[in-house]
């Protein structure tokens, strides 16, 4: 798709390598090797760049990344080039093929709000439900409904559209290059329904409740002392189910009833 295909060249420098980024991927793999280990074969939706299949392949944890990015998928393919344990192939997810990936997986990964792109996960969930093994883990980062940060920040530079935007339905995103794609900001409540009978929710916690959403990153970066502060305080409720909603993402855990 255009609209992700104009991110991919700059996407690494502008979230992936940044301080908050690093920092959120780096909690998130560590929950990650909590789940999966050696040996297990994970079907990750919206690799982007492919960070993630990195990190899981270089652990001897099979992935069969996808993305709809053409310039996604090119830069996954480059970056997991020396690991045998990496397939980069393109998937469509409000187009799921009957016949692809026919094995069963231990496991499902989306991180970052890949899957805020649709608006209707029931398809999706039943799709996995025939790909997934039973005691299977799906794990995703979602783009939560109520961004404390986003709504704080912005309300008081007065930029009340995006102050407000996560509170609709759903926004339209637009790219460097002027296309648009719509984005959805699921309740874990919408999230959970969507995704039984097949699945059963295990975890919800929040994932960037203290810090800002990407778009502020390098404000609070020249602030070293203030990022440390928030990113203590980050980790301290990272646990804490009841905020998840109120954080720039939400982890999600569902197991293969």
């Amino acid at each position: 798709m255009a609209t992700f295909d104009a991110l991919a060249a700059t996407y690494d420098n502008d979230f992936t390598n940044s301080l908050v980024g690093k920092h959120l991927r780096n909690r998130i793999h560590q929950r990650l090797l909590e789940i999966w280990r050696e040996g297990n074969h994970i079907l990750e939706l919206g690799c982007g760049t492919g960070e993630d299949a990195h990190f899981l392949g270089s652990q001897g944890i099979h992935v069969t990344a996808t993305d709809i990015s053409d310039d996604m998928q090119q830069i996954a393919t480059e970056k997991n080039q020396h690991l045998n344990h990496v397939t980069i192939q393109p998937l469509d997810l409000k187009d799921l093929p009957d016949r692809q990936f026919q094995q069963e997986f231990d496991g499902v990964l989306s991180n970052f709000g890949a899957l805020n792109c649709l608006q209707d996960w029931k398809p999706l969930a039943e799709w996995l439900s025939a790909r997934v093994k039973s005691g299977g883990t799906l794990a995703f980062a979602i783009m939560s409904p109520f961004c404390v940060w986003e709504t704080l920040w912005h309300g008081s530079h007065l930029d009340f559209a995006v102050a407000t935007r996560r509170w609709k339905t759903n926004t339209t995103f637009t790219s460097h290059d002027s296309t648009s794609i719509f984005i959805t900001y699921p309740t874990v409540k919408r999230l959970t329904n969507d995704f039984e009978p097949f699945f059963q929710r295990t975890r919800i916690q929040p994932l960037g409740l203290f810090l800002p959403p990407s778009d502020v990153y390098p404000v609070i970066e020249k602030r070293k002392k203030l990022l440390n502060i928030l990113t203590k305080f980050d980790d301290a409720f990272a646990t804490n189910s009841k905020l998840a909603l109120f954080a720039d993402h939400y982890w999600i855990e569902f197991e293969r009833i």
